[in-house]
């Protein structure tokens, strides 16, 4: 990929900010999401051919699809909110995918680019906004109190 177009600018600078944050400040739900992203964008980039420009992207599809099974077993397996809205996103961009593939009247610009790209950034948002600095709950007012020795 040769970032010869401003959307994969866009999309490359969107996917840093989202990981960094995420990176720099998240638990190990972010990581590993932002370590999963990363990896899904290149191998993508990698395996996108452009010379195919009807027809299902057999490999891109199945990034889409190793990205979701780590995105869900996030979700699954954390106490966290926003893997389930990521999640919810990136089933989004396969139902698109899928629907392509049912429906050929419908191009790969639509269902990739169009909507995919759409949905994409809203998965990088909310890793973003689950990396973000979340307020600590306040110690129940017992806790707070003293103790007394032998009580």
């Amino acid at each position: 990929m040769s970032l010869g177009f401003l959307y994969q600018w866009v999309s490359l600078a969107a996917l840093l900010i989202a990981t960094g944050v995420a990176l720099w400040r998240g638990g190990w739900p972010e990581r590993v999401a932002a370590v999963a992203m990363i990896l899904a964008w290149f191998a993508t980039a990698l395996f996108y051919n452009s010379l195919q420009r009807f027809g299902p992207q057999t490999a891109v599809i199945l990034v889409d699809m190793a990205l979701m099974l780590v995105l869900l077993a996030i979700a699954l397996r954390s106490d966290r909110w926003w893997p389930m809205w990521a999640c919810g996103f990136h089933g989004l961009t396969l139902i698109l995918v899928l629907a392509s593939l049912a429906d050929h009247k419908l191009s790969n610009r639509a269902g990739y680019i169009a909507g995919g790209g759409l949905f994409s950034y809203l998965a990088m948002a909310a890793l973003f906004c689950g990396a973000l600095p979340r307020r600590r709950a306040k110690p129940p007012a017992e806790s707070l109190a003293p103790r007394h020795p032998g009580s």
